[in-house]
């Protein structure tokens, strides 16, 4: 069960990316795609997915936010490129736009670290 969860929890980690910064580009050129209905619906079902498959892995492993650092860590890092991620699509100014993209893409290398090395950066 534990390698279904991490595949599929990897799968939407690969859309989600995906979505962002196709949303992103879409964003800087103020294309009319973005308001396609599928393009405000499909990113938050499979965010909604993404979530789940973490759930589940966090059980299969038996370890959670709050009482493991590096989970810890993974929550602050979600928070933070969920806001980051805010500020890229909804600022009205490109500057913004940039730079929450940038910090973004950083929160990403920080949430893929700790995921690949399981050590806390902040609590550790």
């Amino acid at each position: 069960m534990y390698m279904m969860f991490k595949h599929l929890h990897l799968t939407f980690i690969a859309i989600s990316v995906i979505l962002f910064v196709v949303r992103f580009i879409w964003r800087l050129r103020n294309s009319p795609k973005l308001q396609q209905k599928w393009v405000k619906v499909v990113p938050h079902v499979n965010d909604t997915l993404l979530l789940i498959s973490a759930i589940m892995l966090m059980m299969q492993i038996n370890q959670y936010p709050f009482q493991t650092p590096w989970v810890t860590d993974k929550l602050i890092g979600l928070i933070g490129y969920i806001l980051a991620g805010l500020v890229a699509l909804k600022a009205t100014t490109k500057v913004w736009q940039i730079a929450g993209f940038v910090v973004a893409i950083g929160w990403l290398g920080f949430l893929f670290h700790v995921a690949l090395s399981k050590q806390s950066l902040i609590f550790g």
